[in-house]
């Protein structure tokens, strides 16, 4: 990744930087102002703490945001500005709410660095030792400030979910949370807290999960802001309404003299106050009583700013701003910080491009990170090119079980989502290239209409271009020596927005007047977007060895315990349902209750888990039975069914470079719930 142009320590030191320096030394701000650290190493050696000039490494990802599916793209070569901040805050603490905002009333910023993002958003800068312990310092001799300045994280609004049911020793990353082991009540509650796109990504992370998998999706999902958008505060209606009204600035004026009045501050102190620029939602302070409106002075941090030449002017606009609190400081190690850009960033479509060895002949290597290319038997494949599947993940188990004993069979896997095609069209003579595919053996038909980004820096100096086809589907040819990124992409392919089936995808390689002159063999891939279909079909129940009753309704539905020796019977439930798709992956059912117990499943496990045992098992229909013991409280219970397809996406976001593709990943699935009452009679 690319690093700022001056070593860390020969950028002379800023004004506040050798204020704090100065504080945490015996040194006085004039003898350090504007030396470098290898200076002040040097001259005052022996009259410093040498681990106070230090450097401590920061990384971190510039992305933009899908506002629909939430997927993330990288934003490359955008420049980093990396500033010391010291601000005054105006925090707001609403009686009934368990966050609380900030209103930034002056800040004073200075630019220590600079750094430019890679071809994936990634940059690293390196910041002062001393700017660090200062921070940190600051926290920690105020009451409640280690925890009003964290902008709380996924993993910190799901903790109320947590239970203390198991002791275990302290560990660096605690487990992720279980959210599909109770029916679906913890997934529904989950989706409140954090909303159901992550939710359910959480829950999908954690249905592909086996003994001895990697936690890091998970961990750095939870890891992630927990307000993918700044929450608004609570403000009292009337401020609400004086803000809007046709004499806004007169009553912002009166507010602020105000709010100076009953804090009794200075009314200049809030000059800068605006209630439309807040930052937010933070921690709570629960250990005090805190005034509603409370100022505070003087808070120092590390904050980014983000610009990029959007419009192609030369001139960088700001695409990440308002950044207060973005890193968790700590004395172990810094997690790394995630920059969301605003949806006028320019993003790319991938990032570590897969190598591709050209030789002077046209051809399609990979789909997304994995080779299409197989390595020699007896080595498993990757894919097949004739029956278009993915052969390593999500394998068969022949067992049906979830857990099945290796080696697997091959899979036959079809592919879902975008796919990023790879190859070579440096080719002698080769100007233009094109693909064309044939929809399940029909006419050969160009790919037109498909357009995507390049970037390269030159100079210092961001540029793109915008790879798109004429209407005949040629692209044209840009050389290797241009260094565009991602290198050797032939076709950005959204599959959701093609019809289901079997693609044979061909290049053709065009000269200058787009005359064919070759092609590469064509290669077929299976596409399957489509999601399993999933329903409960029947609810019965009985008591503890009695006689079933007839079927309930699957609506509302409402199961009346009878007391029996003054005490509540046990029950047992009988849950049929039905799972079924174009290329099923697994089934799993489960049970939960709000109450102290939960349906427990009586019947064998195969009755409710199923993997599909080989390619052409692609339906389940099953009745597994649960036991509710007497104890059990009345109220709101609920069984849950996670169903899969086996289709998957070889991008590499989910961890399928690193297993070499023999993993099994989750791309596309359902989880349908059936809540039941419980009442005593």
């Amino acid at each position: 990744m690319l690093r700022t142009e001056i070593n860390p320590d020969r950028q002379p030191l800023n004004k506040l930087q050798s204020q704090r320096l100065a504080a945490l030394s015996e040194l006085s701000v004039k003898e350090i102002a504007g030396l470098s650290v290898a200076e002040i190493s040097e001259k005052f050696r022996w009259r410093i703490d040498p681990e106070l000039l230090l450097f401590r490494r920061l990384c971190g990802r510039v992305v933009k945001q899908d506002p629909d599916t939430g997927a993330e793209y990288p934003v490359p070569f955008a420049t980093v500005h990396v500033e010391d901040t010291d601000c005054n805050f105006l925090g707001f603490f609403p009686k009934a709410s368990p966050w609380s905002w900030l209103f930034p009333t002056f800040c004073r910023r200075e630019e220590i660095a600079t750094v430019t993002t890679d071809a994936c958003g990634r940059f690293c800068v390196y910041i002062p030792r001393w700017e660090i312990d200062w921070i940190l310092r600051f926290r920690r001799e105020r009451f409640c400030f280690p925890d009003i300045f964290i902008k709380p994280s996924i993993r910190d609004l799901l903790a109320e979910l947590q239970t203390p049911d198991v002791i275990r020793p302290p560990q660096p990353q605690p487990d992720p949370i279980p959210l599909l082991k109770d029916g679906g009540l913890t997934l529904q509650r989950a989706e409140q807290l954090v909303g159901a796109a992550t939710a359910r990504k959480l829950a999908a992370l954690e249905a592909s999960a086996t003994f001895g998998s990697t936690t890091l999706q998970q961990q750095q999902l939870l890891a992630s802001s927990g307000f993918s958008q700044p929450l608004p505060p609570p403000l009292p209606t009337k401020l609400r309404e004086l803000r809007h009204s046709d004499q806004a600035n007169q009553a912002m004026d009166k507010m602020r003299l105000n709010i100076a009045a009953q804090l009794k501050l200075d009314a200049q102190r809030l000059e800068g106050l605006d209630f439309d620029r807040y930052v937010g939602p933070f921690r709570r302070c629960v250990d005090f009583v805190i005034p509603e409106w409370t100022p505070i002075f003087d808070v120092p941090d590390i904050t980014f700013r983000v610009t990029q030449d959007v419009d192609g002017d030369g001139d960088e606009e700001v695409i990440y701003a308002e950044s207060f609190f973005d890193v968790r400081w700590n004395s172990g190690s810094l997690p790394d910080v995630k920059l969301v850009a605003s949806q006028i960033a320019l993003a790319g479509v991938a990032c570590d491009a897969p190598p591709v060895a050209c030789q002077d002949v046209a051809s399609i290597t990979s789909v997304g990170l994995m080779p299409v290319v197989n390595p020699a038997s007896p080595t498993d494949p990757y894919h097949d090119a004739v029956s278009g599947y993915g052969r390593r993940p999500n394998r068969p188990h022949p067992s049906g079980a979830l857990v099945d004993p290796l080696p697997n069979p091959l899979a036959e896997v079809p592919y879902a989502g975008t796919l990023q095609l790879y190859g070579c069209n440096q080719v002698q003579g080769a100007s233009f290239y094109r693909l064309r595919y044939r929809f399940n053996n029909g006419a050969a038909i160009p790919f037109t209409g498909l357009s995507w980004p390049l970037y390269r820096l030159v100079g210092g100096v961001s540029q793109i271009f915008w790879q798109s086809a004429d209407t005949a589907g040629w692209y044209p040819v840009l050389p290797a020596t241009e260094n565009w990124s991602p290198a050797n992409l032939l076709l950005n392919w959204p599959t959701r927005s093609y019809q289901n089936g079997l693609y044979t995808v061909e290049v053709e390689l065009g000269n200058a007047s787009k005359e064919v002159i070759g092609s590469a063999t064509p290669i077929n891939f299976r596409v399957d977007n489509s999601a399993p279909t999933a329903q409960f079909t029947q609810l019965r129940w009985r008591v503890e060895g009695g006689i079933w009753s007839e079927p309930i309704e699957l609506i509302c539905p409402v199961i009346q315990r009878p007391i029996i020796a003054g005490q509540p019977a046990n029950l047992e439930f009988e849950v049929s349902y039905l799972a079924t798709a174009s290329h099923l992956r697994s089934v799993s059912l489960s049970g939960g209750g709000c109450g102290s117990g939960s349906p427990i499943l009586s019947s064998a496990l195969s009755t409710a888990q199923h993997w599909h045992s080989d390619p052409a098992d692609n339906s389940v229909t099953n009745v597994a039975t649960f036991s509710l013991p007497g104890n059990a409280a009345q109220g709101a219970y609920s069984f849950s069914l996670f169903a899969s397809s086996r289709a998957f996406n070889p991008a590499g976001g989910d961890g399928g470079f690193e297993a070499d593709w023999n993993y099994d990943p989750l791309e596309i699935y359902v989880i349908p719930r059936l809540p039941v009452a419980v009442v005593n009679v």
